[in-house]
Order: C-alpha cells, then sequence, then structure tokens
C-alpha cells in the first residue's frame, strides 16, 4: 500500500517492511536489508523516524512505535486501502491467482537459502541503487570522479524535478 499511494521511495519501503512484522525488533541492516534499500539511504532519514516517534531505537535495536497515534491512523488508512481494493476487484471480477500444490511449495522452500548472507545482500542492493543528484551536485561529483577514478562513469539525464535537472550515475566496472 505504502509504495502504491506514496512512489517508490525509500521511506514508504521501511514503513512497508515494518508494518509487516510491527512488534520485531530490527538492526539498521535488517531494516534496510528487509525494505530493499541500502544502509547509507537508511542512515539519511532514520533519525527522522526516530525524532517523529514513529521507530524507537532501544538496546541497539530499532522496533515500529505502536503507540504512535500517527502510525495507528496509517494503519487504519491501509485497513481501508485495502478493503478498497479488495471490493474493487471483486466488482471487477479479477479472476483468482492459481493456487500452489504442497509438492510445488516444498520445492520453492528447498531453493531458498538456509542462511542469508545478510552483508552480500546489501552490497548486492547499493550496487544496484539508483543515487539522485542536482546539477551544482553532478558537477562536482563528475570531476571527482573523472579525475580521481580509474573506473568508467557513465552519465545519464534522469527526469527535470521543480525546474532542477536531476541525474543518475552508475559505475561501471
Amino acid at each position: 500500500m505504502f509504495e502504491e499511494l506514496f512512489g517508490n521511495c525509500p521511506q514508504a519501503k521501511v514503513l512497508q517492511f515494518l508494518f509487516s512484522a510491527p512488534v520485531d525488533e530490527y538492526t539498521k541492516q535488517e531494516i534496510a536489508v528487509g525494505s530493499g534499500i541500502s544502509r547509507v539511504t537508511l542512515d539519511k532519514f532514520i533519525n527522522t523516524f526516530i525524532e517523529n516517534e514513529i521507530i524507537i531505537y532501544q538496546n541497539s535495536r530499532y522496533i515500529l512505535n505502536t503507540k504512535s497515534e500517527f502510525l495507528r491512523k496509517l494503519d487504519i488508512a491501509q485497513e481501508e486501502f485495502i478493503k478498497f481494493h479488495f471490493n474493487k476487484q471483486l466488482e471487477e471480477g479479477i479472476e483468482e491467482s492459481d493456487e500452489v500444490s504442497d509438492e510445488e511449495f516444498e520445492k520453492y522452500l528447498d531453493s531458498l537459502p538456509d542462511e542469508l548472507d545478510l552483508d552480500e545482500l546489501e552490497r548486492e542492493i547499493e550496487f544496484n541503487e539508483k543515487i539522485l543528484v542536482n546539477k551544482k551536485e553532478y558537477e562536482n561529483l563528475k570531476d571527482y570522479y573523472l579525475t580521481f577514478s580509474d573506473k568508467e562513469i557513465k552519465l545519464s539525464d534522469f527526469s527535470a524535478i521543480d525546474d532542477k535537472k536531476w541525474y543518475t550515475m552508475d559505475v561501471i566496472e
């Protein structure tokens, strides 16, 4: 729901992840990996979540603040959103998804690794993450990378937002 309403922003991804298990405690790495964002990105706004009492930091772990009035209302909104989409699907006569047999489900579970390497998963997320920079930052980064890096940089025009030019930078090994 959060990504559909608020877009594919990292804050929405974190809220979606934390709402999936609201009483569990997480490290920053677990939140980042579970949300599909990098720790660097999470570090940019996690203190804002703490200051606004969305999450609580205790004993080196983070937990969703289930006593937050804002989150309670957001949870109610999520329930209404789900009901709305469910009723919409019923009205449109959307076909039910195919059922999976027990054997197929067991085969899928067997294909999953016994333990996830969170460090490797985090590196993969960071490598694939797009970074938005404004024109001034782009010029500074371009000069830095072209001067101090032996890697080839592919610069591409991303979009125009608020009359500012934004770019993505992909490092090509």
